[in-house]
């Protein structure tokens, strides 16, 4: 697993990627700008950035190689294009990776940054800022991290939030008959907020059938002309409550949680695609046939008492029995 934690300068990156390592029962902790302390060394820099990056990857490489499995990496992370980046890479090493944002209130994170008792002290004020803003701006164009509130949090409590929705756990609820009603109003919501570029808003997942158990969290799929239309749909949906997660593997999809626990997922693909056709075969092959729609149960029940913990593992040990439905066996 890796973690990757953003922030403005000041918010406290390190010492909560100190406290987070320590949760595990082996792991490394990478700061990015002990890593890329280069001289001469350029703000705006991309081969700069990406030989960081580089750097990054080969030292989680070698640590793996070694017997290491768990890493915490922190750095500034301006845009989510080269917060993408990085994940993209590291998902060659390690397919499970999580990226968090800390945020802080004004004032705190100016204390903070006078307490360090730095050099170009209004510098780093200044520069405090202007990440703060510009990180919150990203935010409205794709990933930069889930947002993480420090302001009333020592770091091992923020390192403990983190470690938890990592974490949270996975439960199978009885079938509830008030979920449909959930997703008609939430779809109503998103339908209002997206207007023109939602072509289509399914009911998908397991709350989607009658009868079957699941998480109690309503997965919703919304048909857009473009999958690139995805992205002038997250500052709607953020005012909804929805988070965008980039997920490097999800190439046909764009993915969005809401809640906290979370209550929504909520999935845009592209109109005609593979992935929107194979999500509502699954759940129509569920809805007719009731032998089927039980051995799912049955599955999901052990998967959630073997990887009760463990989302990524949960989602993979279901995928031979999808594919098989899919096929028709």
């Amino acid at each position: 697993m890796i973690v990757v934690l953003n922030g403005p300068l000041g918010v406290g990156k390190t010492e909560v990627s100190w406290k987070l390592a320590a949760l595990f029962e082996r792991s490394v902790m990478l700061d990015g700008d002990y890593i890329g302390a280069v001289h001469p060394f350029i703000l705006y820099d991309e081969e700069r950035v990406t030989y960081l990056y580089r750097t990054i990857c080969h030292l989680v490489a070698f640590h793996q190689r070694h017997g290491y499995t768990n890493f915490v990496v922190n750095y500034v992370f301006e845009t989510p294009e080269t917060l993408g980046q990085l994940r993209r890479m590291l998902v060659e090493l390690d397919d499970v990776t999580y990226a968090y944002r800390l945020t802080c209130e004004a004032r705190t994170l100016e204390a903070r940054v006078r307490r360090r008792g730095e050099e170009r002290l209004e510098w780093q004020l200044h520069r405090c800022r202007e990440l703060s803003v510009l990180l919150e701006a990203a935010a409205d164009r794709g990933d930069v991290g889930l947002p993480v509130d420090t302001t009333a949090r020592t770091p091992e409590q923020v390192a403990r939030a983190i470690w938890d929705d990592i974490h949270e756990e996975v439960r199978i609820a009885p079938y509830n008959a008030d979920w449909p009603r959930r997703f008609a109003a939430e779809a109503a919501q998103i339908r209002a907020a997206l207007g023109e570029r939602a072509l289509a808003i399914h009911h998908i997942g397991s709350t989607a059938v009658p009868g079957l158990p699941a998480k109690p969290i309503v997965d919703i799929m919304v048909a857009v002309r473009r999958l690139e239309d995805a992205i002038a749909c997250i500052p709607p949906l953020r005012r909804l409550g929805y988070l965008f997660v980039d997920y490097p593997q999800n190439t046909d999809r764009r993915f969005f949680k809401k809640g906290k626990p979370r209550t929504h997922h909520l999935h845009i693909v592209e109109a005609g695609s593979d992935s929107l056709r194979r999500h509502l075969a699954f759940r129509d092959a569920l809805r007719a046939d009731p032998a089927l729609c039980r051995a799912y149960a049955a599955l999901k029940r052990d998967l959630a008492n073997r990887f009760q913990t463990d989302r990524a593992a949960y989602t993979e040990n279901k995928t031979a029995f999808i594919e098989r439905a899919l096929r028709g066996g």
